[in-house]
Parts: structure tokens; C-alpha cells; sequence
């Protein structure tokens, strides 16, 4: 999820708490606010792209940070820098309480989409995701911003609570949603078991089915109520699909040598590492270069450039390992 949706999720979480009736713990703008920056920091690890984009991707991105054994840590570190706030010095252990609710209520939401995290890191380097979610998910946020603003006129706490629970409700459709989807792609391939289905953007009934092949893929762009193509009309619905084949790189036999010896470059192992579905996205070829470049058909939207490409260039003499920008054609990054 996006870094604001984090920080409003967590503040309703704050206000979900219950409360006793002494002033000193009826200041819920307070607690609202330490839990809100609490459920925003694990996205401070973005500072690691700007370092080494490729290592943030694979290695750093929703790790230290994301850890569920880490949280005790991250909280001390946030309640050590709240304490110039005289309020925090008074009330610490509160203060530490409502980090660690903010940190724990990032990693949650942070599950739900493709990218997933590594919740036991340092221990364990599995990446974990239920990929019901889209990265940025406009109906969640809608209902975490109603629900933040009604706490202006009602009861605060049984508002929170009402948010959260439409909230699960909202989650709990979208994991309906998503078995349907994969219910559509299984009865396309009624034999295969390698089916997966990630969410899209803009709908909960838009769904990218991607079936695995061990020479190709097949990607088909599914809207479950469409009749036949949805308002974007690379969405169809379960009778009108647009099944398009991808080759991944190891396909030694649809693909020269120089594609096959830019994928196995040691290089760009770490994006080996990250990509789940990996493809041959282009191959450009200059007077005196040529640049083969890869992504991953989880961030590949049909109307869309996708946001991770990575590759590398030959110039007759060495490999050079780049990244094209995104929201470009082909500006690149050395890495």
C-alpha cells in the first residue's frame, strides 16, 4: 500500500484502541498522530533507492524494516526520537505501545499486494504476499478517509471499529474475487496447477491471469462483470479473453545466445532474485551496442510502460548493467 494509506490506517487503528476516562488518555489527536508516523516509517527503506535501485528492489525494500521480529526495535528507535516532545517523555510506555501498533499495522496491508514482504527477516529471506491488492488500492483509502473523517461527529472508538470492520469485509471480497478469477483461468487450463491471478488497478473485478508453462507464459487481462470488454478495454470478460504468449529468458530455444548470456551475467542476479515472471521486455541494437532488457510481468499493465526494466548493454568490449527510468522509452540509469 501507498505511504498515506499507512499512516491514515494506522491512525484509525489508534482510535480503535480503548480508552480510559482519565484526561491524561483522552488526547486521541495525540495518539492518532504517534501511530499514524509509527504506521508511515517502514517506507523510509525508499531511501535505499536512490543508493542502488536493483539491491533496493531485491534485497532491501519491505525487509528490515518490514520485519514483524524487528518491530520492538523500530518502536524503541521512534519513541527514543519522540522524547524532546515533553508529553512523549511523560507517557513513553504509551508512546512505545503506539509505535508498535503502527509498525504492526503496516505489515498487514503490506501483504495484501503482489510485492509482499519479508515478514521474518533477518531469519528468513521468504517473501510473503496474499496479492489480493493492487499497490495503491483507491477503495481502501476512500474507506480509511470516511472513516477518519466521521470521527468528527460520532463516538470515536465505535466509528474506528465500524471502519475496521467494513474494512475486513471489503478484504474479505476481494479474496472471494480473486478465487473467482483463478476459477475462470482454471477452466481455460483445466489440467495446469501453475495458475495465478494479481490484482489490478481502478476495479477489484480486474484481474491479470498469468499461466505458467515451462517454455512460455500466457497472460490474459480478465473484468469479472464485464460482458465483453470492460470501460478499459484491455479487460474481457471470462468468454472474451486475449491470451498473449511471453517467452521468459531461459527459453534457450526462442532466444539467441546474447539474450541467454545477458540474463545468466552475474550482474543481474539480483534481479533474478526479484522477478517472479520474468520476460524478454526488448532488445535494442545501436551502431556499436546492444541492450537486452528485462521485467516482470507482476508490475505490467497493458496500457502502461512498466515500471522495472533492467538490462544489460553490450558495447564489443564488456557488459554494462543499466535500468531504464520509468515513465520513459529509453533513458537509462547505470547501475
Amino acid at each position: 500500500m501507498d505511504t498515506i494509506t499507512h499512516a491514515l490506517f494506522g491512525a484509525v487503528c489508534a482510535a480503535a484502541l480503548p480508552r480510559s476516562s482519565s484526561p491524561e488518555s483522552t488526547d486521541l489527536v495525540r495518539r492518532m498522530a504517534i501511530t499514524g508516523t509509527a504506521a508511515a516509517f517502514p517506507d523510509i527503506d525508499y531511501l535505499g533507492f536512490w543508493v542502488d535501485p536493483l539491491l533496493f528492489l531485491a534485497d532491501w525494500h519491505r525487509s528490515f524494516t518490514h520485519s514483524l521480529l524487528l518491530v520492538p526495535l523500530w518502536a524503541a528507535l521512534l519513541t527514543l526520537c519522540s522524547l524532546p516532545w515533553q508529553w512523549a517523555r511523560e507517557h513513553w510506555r504509551s508512546v512505545y505501545a503506539l509505535c508498535c501498533l503502527g509498525l504492526l499495522s503496516h505489515l498487514p496491508l503490506d501483504l495484501l499486494t503482489p510485492f509482499g514482504l519479508k515478514l521474518f527477516y533477518p531469519l528468513a529471506t521468504t517473501s510473503y504476499s496474499l496479492a489480493i491488492s493492487f499497490f495503491i488500492d483507491g477503495y481502501f483509502t476512500a474507506i480509511v478517509v470516511v472513516t477518519l473523517l466521521l470521527l468528527l461527529w460520532h463516538p470515536p472508538r465505535r466509528v474506528a471499529l465500524s471502519g475496521l470492520l467494513i474494512l475486513s469485509g471489503y478484504l474479505g471480497s476481494q479474496w472471494l474475487l480473486k478465487s473467482e478469477a483463478l476459477q475462470v483461468a482454471a477452466e481455460q487450463f483445466p489440467q495446469s496447477k501453475d495458475l495465478h491471478a494479481l490484482p489490478q488497478p481502478f476495479s477489484p473485478f480486474y484481474w491479470q491471469l498469468i499461466k505458467r508453462h515451462p517454455e512460455h507464459y500466457q497472460v490474459a487481462y480478465l473484468s469479472l462483470t464485464a460482458e465483453r470488454q470492460a470501460i478499459i478495454k484491455d479487460y474481457r470478460s471470462e468468454r472474451n479473453l486475449e491470451w498473449k504468449t511471453y517467452q521468459p529468458p531461459g527459453d534457450q530455444t526462442q532466444q539467441s545466445s546474447m539474450v541467454q548470456i545477458a540474463w545468466q551475467h552475474e550482474r543481474l542476479q539480483k534481479f533474478r532474485e526479484f522477478a517472479h515472471f520474468p520476460i524478454l521486455y526488448r532488445l535494442d541494437r545501436y551502431q556499436d551496442e546492444t541492450c537486452i532488457w528485462f521485467t516482470d510481468l507482476r508490475y505490467t499493465l497493458p496500457y502502461l510502460t512498466p515500471p522495472f526494466r533492467y538490462g544489460m548493454c553490450h558495447d564489443q568490449q564488456q557488459w554494462k548493467i543499466y535500468r531504464l527510468k520509468r515513465f520513459t522509452t529509453a533513458e537509462r540509469q547505470p547501475l
